[in-house]
């Protein structure tokens, strides 16, 4: 969490400043914190200055915030957010490419339309525990582990997608496989980004989500070359409900969809490779203060520093023991083991840090309203995506075009230009009367009201205009949503505090299309109302967000 420097007067500032022993500076580094002195009323609320005790780890936090401040935006810095930003790209490429794929795969396995669904159901139940998954691993054991490991987990079952030949179920359960690993990818990419960054350029990551619609674009352009280009007929059906010798949709006639995913799944091995194997990533200094590891969190600080050709730092371990002391803090306990078996040890011992998010009123508060917004967003956009094309076929408009080259070209109009929504969150939450709280507001709004205007559709002009608007809004609300919501918390918890909010975004996606079906059974545009209504109550509980961090430390 952290605290609004900007509403506090001189007077209620405590000032920090550490001992003088290194010989390139002569008074140490000054930080400035607020009284431990909370506040949450509904002023505060609306304003987003709300405020909470602050804790003795904070304090030692906000040392390292200020030699990462030094370092500016180095090239460790960019090479993070370069890397973070190929997690975005894969999130959404495995989505589109799957769901490219999907038609060829019913028809090969002979798949029913009731089971169909199913594999859309293992998807977001994989990103689901892969979200909450990673998130509590990189709480107790570590970024570093989280931010290769997800990436490894979807290269290898990935690619094995391509290797499924015996049933649909098969495919189901490898795609659930490689789906936590996916899972992983944004609350991980987003809170590692923002713990490297220095203060005054935590915005960017906000524009990592440019990356999501480059990597539908990405996974369009190999479906194009591949599942549309190597597939059975379409009026073929598949072998194993036909007799033996008649025409069907066999293995060897439909290999497009499994290139499509060796492709894919080969992009995912350069860059897991470009992760482990080219860069070298250094664990969160952060995260190793919040174990108590003090002095491997300097060294790390003068590895970045060495790696961007920086000065050395200047915080020593008797600066985070000088803010004991102030405090009147034990030095005995606040020492923990720092070998990598002792880690370990203490990991599944120490799970009662996640009661971090709920042990303050500031905390649980915020984490309720973001909560609602997370699973208001993804209700909106599963519902779009599953019902849109029946709804403008009922409505007699062709949500598809007539050759693929047609089709793949109105993806490209839809989705290319959501790099625009990422631009405007990048300006959006640098403004002083928007930020990021009403950043929030305005774009799921927005979303809502494109969504509530597919009921006017008519044309196949207007289903892809006004498809690119809200997909537009879409990327603009959680490029301001996925990097707002781990700056709200402090790094004990930070990790595992985005997972839970994606997790329960994603059981929202899950329960979405069967609130849904009732409205389609009935042949009505219910269901686009239902949508707007999700992304609408996102907003609404947005305006409620105590807490705006365009001018807050983030510990």
């Amino acid at each position: 969490m952290s605290t609004p420097s900007d509403h506090i007067s001189d007077s209620d500032k405590v000032a920090f400043e550490p001992k003088a022993d290194h010989p390139d500076r002569e008074h140490g580094t000054k930080v400035e914190l607020p009284e431990e002195t909370p506040h949450l009323s509904i002023g505060d609320v609306f304003r987003g200055t709300a405020v909470h005790k602050v804790t003795p780890f904070e304090r030692k936090a906000a040392l390292i915030n200020a030699e990462i401040d030094k370092f500016g935006f180095g090239k460790y810095q960019k090479c993070i957010w370069l890397l973070c930003g190929f997690g975005y790209f894969l999130d959404l490429a495995w989505a589109q490419g799957v769901a490219l794929m999907a038609s060829a795969v019913y028809q090969e396995f002979g798949t029913p339309s009731g089971r169909q669904g199913l594999l859309s159901t293992c998807s977001n139940a994989g990103l689901s525990v892969g979200a909450i998954g990673f998130g509590i691993i990189s709480d107790l054991i570590g970024r570093k582990w989280a931010f290769n490991l997800s990436c490894l987990i979807t290269c290898v079952f990935g690619i094995l997608l391509a290797a499924s030949k015996s049933s649909y179920g098969a495919v189901c359960g490898i795609y659930f496989l490689a789906s936590i690993g996916l899972g992983g990818n944004i609350p991980m990419d987003a809170t590692i980004a923002l713990e490297f960054l220095p203060q005054n350029r935590r915005f960017l990551v906000s524009l990592l989500s440019m990356w999501q619609p480059i990597g539908i674009v990405f996974a369009c352009a190999v479906a194009y070359g591949t599942t549309a280009k190597y597939r059975c007929d379409v009026a073929l059906p598949a072998c194993n409900a036909v007799g033996k010798g008649e025409a069907c949709c066999s293995l060897s006639s439909n290999m497009g969809w499994r290139y499509q995913c060796i492709i894919i799944g080969a992009v995912t091995l350069v860059i897991f490779f470009a992760r482990y194997g080219i860069f070298r990533f250094h664990e969160s200094p952060k995260f190793l203060l919040s174990k108590g590891r003090e002095q491997e969190a300097i060294d790390v600080l003068h590895k970045i520093a060495k790696f961007n050709g920086a000065p050395e730092p200047t915080l020593t371990v008797e600066d985070f023991h000088a803010v004991n002391s102030a405090l009147g803090i034990d030095e005995t306990q606040n020492t923990t083991g720092s070998g990598s078996k002792d880690v370990i040890r203490r990991a599944f011992k120490n799970l009662g840090f996640l009661r971090g998010i709920f042990l303050s009123k500031l905390q649980c508060f915020t984490f309720f309203l973001l909560a609602l917004a997370y699973m208001g967003d993804y209700w909106s956009f599963n519902l779009a995506g599953y019902f849109l094309p029946i709804v403008l076929l009922q409505n007699n408009v062709d949500s598809g075009a007539n050759t693929v080259t047609a089709t793949y070209r109105e993806y490209i109009y839809i989705y290319l230009p959501g790099i625009i929504g990422a631009f405007v969150a990048l300006f959006s939450v640098q403004l002083p009367l928007i930020g990021r709280k009403w950043s929030l507001v305005i774009s799921a709004a927005l979303q809502g009201l494109s969504m509530a205007m597919y009921t006017q559709v008519k044309t196949t002009a207007g289903y892809v205009g006004l498809n690119a608007l809200e997909y537009i809004m879409q990327t603009y609300f959680n490029a301001v949503l996925y990097a707002s919501a781990p700056e709200m918390f402090d790094t004990t918890s930070r990790a595992s505090a985005s997972g839970l909010l994606s997790c329960l975004g994603r059981i929202a996606g899950i329960v979405a299309p069967f609130a849904g079906q009732k409205y389609i059974d009935q042949g009505r545009a219910g269901v686009l109302w239902l949508g707007a209504g999700g992304i609408w109550l996102s907003s609404f509980v947005m305006c409620f967000l105590p807490i705006e961090m365009r001018n807050r430390q983030m510990y």
